[in-house]
């Protein structure tokens, strides 16, 4: 039996840890049900690791201050010339569902 080749990443995330970025993130912590404050650099982490080879990435200032905090998704399946998309604000529960929601439908082989 042969192993079928190793896949690239399908996604990266980069993440703006930025002044602006950082001081929005840190003030959004949600409570997970054992009590245990979480940021969203906490949820990246935790969905990159359900992935297969996917890529997170803390980059300095995205240049995007007004959509703070953001993130760039770059994933496998964009056209060519196309530099991924910034996403931002990312604040509360459903924008990191979101956000986790479209790390997952990256991480899909294509058919």
């Amino acid at each position: 039996m042969s192993t079928p080749p190793p896949r690239s990443a399908s996604v990266t995330i980069a993440y703006c840890d930025g002044h602006r970025c950082r001081a929005l993130r840190h003030r959004s912590h949600l409570n997970t049900p054992d009590g245990k404050p979480e940021d969203l650099t906490d949820v990246l982490r935790q969905a990159i690791r359900a992935t297969h080879g996917g890529v997170l990435i803390r980059a300095e200032c995205l240049g995007a201050c007004h959509r703070a905090p953001a993130l760039l998704l770059l994933t496998g399946t964009q056209p060519a010339g196309r530099r991924g998309t910034l996403i931002g604000p990312v604040e509360q529960r459903q924008h990191m569902d979101a956000v986790v929601d479209l790390i997952r439908k990256a991480d899909r082989p294509e058919p």
